[in-house]
């Protein structure tokens, strides 16, 4: 719409350059258009516009993951009013889209690059890796240096999986995480890559070893990505690999229709006994219908038995209870509150972070509680009780009172017993075939190695009930220091501090300054509003400070100068590498859709739609006969220009 109608008025100022002394020189105040009430003055062109400061608190709370419908509700209510704010929503999203633009760049790769060359910078224990392909980036790496102290301490099992859909390339996302100390999530590594072939997961795997000075974790769990498992077997010889428990039953569901027979094969996955296991899948292979599909997997699964029956599984390296990559997709989940598929390769990386950070933020709250509280105790045995919560982190400790919870009806047998060595039947009184056997040796009436063939302690690190129930009929009064593994307990990471943060609260010293300042004065100002006389005068003293300051003020700052929080290498200094092509990705299953529909016969026809107005099938309401016969009966209107059907 138009808004120039050549008003004539006109203020003009003139200085007498004799005198020194400023004149009016014209003066019209007749306007030939209405004026804007003044609840309506906000919304005038010349009245609306961002500043720079709010430009940077702007950008601040976008990059926090504060909407812009809520940014504008908040400045208001700070401001007093919408006409106080000075800007409108239109000049908020524009803003927010040109500020989201100016990040999409055609060096976003540049842009990712020169990030890590910062952190590098900060913190020398940061490593990243990056490959290229025609001249585009195609694979990256990164870890900071906590994510490798945390991979020292939690780095036992490793969860191994892809997220998809999670910048504007639909570059694959691959996370290394695994299980801390309080039973949380813990981030390693990432990797960001083009393909999902075996290639790119050996070149994955290697720049995890080489970051985590080739460490090799004693289990890793993964998916049924046979890509995954090739370069697995190849680079961590000697590791466990497991497949996921839940992706398994998922298969199995695919391709065995019977549920009777499914339970059957839910039944195999837990079997301990390897000659049981062979026994039951010779019964259940035969119970098995199918065509062609269902006999190549049912020979693929039973070659790969060695990763997902527990048969084979319990005798092998410890898997801290987890069957199934859950973790992995819990934080898959999570990942998308952060990143979605339109955000730059650069601002997805920084995205990743903030949710790195929450992750470490949780654990910092939680070793609050381990250090600041006691639990209290329940069981039949306070003294071992009491050492378990005086050692172990709380989540742990629940999962070892449960175990010492158990120990009641268990019946302890000693069938050997030497200087050196003492051995011991534990049993329940109701199943008496089930007997497991505790093997104990001591030095100097301490306990110095003690196991059972449940392997729950080697599988899981905390001591089973049957332990339990030979420390107690030995009369310990605590936990053996070969019962506690180091991962679970609570001064596991008292060696090193911790840092929180990353990089991801790195700004501009501009930034850095400006959050400072408002962090030193809103205490201060807190305390000033409570009385009108301390308000005037703090505001008369701010105005001067205002008018001295004025003239060095340089109003001419570029549009985005603080919003700007890049990083202080220069980018000519480094290799020029394009973006990356879009890829096409496996991605994750279809959603069957066909499992909510039944299925037709040949000879059934399909069923057509009921005319809303008749109720007959066949026909709509737009092509219905009785509309049709309604407007011949109506007389043609003479003076007005359309015809109003209604219903009959």
């Amino acid at each position: 719409m138009l808004t120039r109608c050549g008003c004539p008025v006109k203020f003009c100022v003139k200085l007498d350059t004799k005198t020194g002394m400023w004149w009016v020189q014209d003066f019209i105040d007749r306007h030939n258009h209405d004026l804007a009430a003044s609840d309506a003055t906000p919304f005038l062109r010349s009245h609306c516009f961002i500043n720079e400061a709010q430009k940077l608190e702007i950008s601040t709370k976008r990059a926090s993951g504060i909407r812009n419908c809520q940014i504008r509700d908040y400045d208001a209510r700070c401001s007093g009013g919408y006409q106080n704010r000075g800007y409108q929503e239109k000049n908020l999203y524009n803003f927010s889209v040109a500020d989201e633009q100016s990040r999409k760049l055609e060096h976003d790769a540049d842009s990712v690059l020169k990030y890590f060359h910062e952190r590098k910078n900060a913190d020398p224990d940061f490593f990243f890796k990056y490959d290229t392909k025609d001249g585009c980036l195609n694979r990256l790496f990164w870890a900071d240096g906590q994510s490798v102290v945390d991979y020292a301490y939690f780095g036992d099992v490793v969860i191994f999986d892809s997220t998809y859909q999670l910048n504007r390339y639909n570059m694959i996302v691959v996370p290394f995480i695994g299980c801390n100390h309080h039973r949380s999530t813990v981030i390693f590594a990432c990797g960001i890559v083009s393909g999902e072939n075996d290639e790119t997961y050996r070149w994955l795997l290697e720049a995890f070893l080489e970051a985590t000075f080739q460490k090799r974790p004693e289990s890793v769990i993964t998916d049924g990505d046979l890509a995954m498992g090739k370069a697995i077997k190849s680079l961590l010889k000697g590791t466990t690999h497991r497949l996921c428990s839940w992706h398994m039953e998922r298969n199995a569901k695919k391709y065995i229709h019977d549920e009777t027979v499914r339970a059957k094969f839910h039944e195999l996955v837990y079997v301990c006994s390897v000659e049981e296991f062979e026994e039951k899948w010779k019964d259940f292979e035969k119970e098995v219908s199918g065509g062609s599909p269902s006999r190549q997997w049912l020979q693929m699964i039973y070659e790969l038995k060695e990763s997902w029956a527990a048969a084979f599984l319990n005798k092998k390296k410890m898997l801290l209870g987890m069957t199934s990559s859950q973790r992995s997709e819990s934080l898959n989940a999570d990942l998308h509150n952060y990143i979605n598929g339109r955000m730059s390769l650069c601002m997805a990386v920084q995205q990743f972070e903030r949710c790195l950070t929450h992750k470490r933020t949780k654990e910092a709250e939680f070793d609050c509680i381990a250090f600041q509280k006691e639990p209290v105790l329940q069981t039949l045995f306070p003294d071992l009780e009491e050492s378990a919560a005086r050692s172990y982190t709380p989540n742990v400790f629940h999962n070892v009172r449960d175990e010492l919870e158990k120990v009641v009806g268990l019946v302890v047998d000693e069938i050997l017993n030497s200087s050196m060595a003492s051995k011991y039947m534990v049993s329940r009184k109701e199943k008496a075939k089930s007997q497991y056997i505790v093997c104990c040796s001591s030095i100097q009436d301490d306990v110095d190695k003690i196991s059972c063939t449940c392997a729950k302690l080697e599988c899981e690190k905390i001591p089973c009930r049957h332990i339990f129930a030979v420390l107690i009929h030995m009369k310990a009064t605590c936990i053996p220091r070969c019962c506690i593994c180091d991962r679970w307990t609570k001064h596991v990471k008292s060696a090193f501090p911790s840092d929180r943060e990353g990089g991801t609260f790195n700004v501009s010293d501009h930034c850095q300054r400006f959050h400072e300042l408002n962090k030193a004065v809103i205490p201060y100002h807190y305390e000033v509003a409570k009385s009108t006389e301390n308000y005037l005068k703090l505001m008369e003293s701010i105005e001067q400070q205002k008018r001295q300051y004025e003239h060095v003020h340089d109003k001419k700052l570029a549009e985005n100068s603080v919003v700007k929080q890049d990083v202080k290498e220069d980018v000519k200094s480094l290799p020029r590498i394009g973006n990356p092509k879009p890829v096409v990705t496996k991605g994750a299953p279809k959603k069957n859709k066909k499992r909510y529909e039944r299925i037709k016969s040949a000879t059934e026809s399909k069923r057509k739609n009921k005319c809303g107005r008749c109720g007959q099938r066949g026909h709509n309401r737009q092509t219905c006969q009785l509309l049709t016969q309604d407007c011949a009966a109506e007389p043609s209107p003479v003076f007005e220009p359309t015809v109003n059907l209604t219903e009959p």
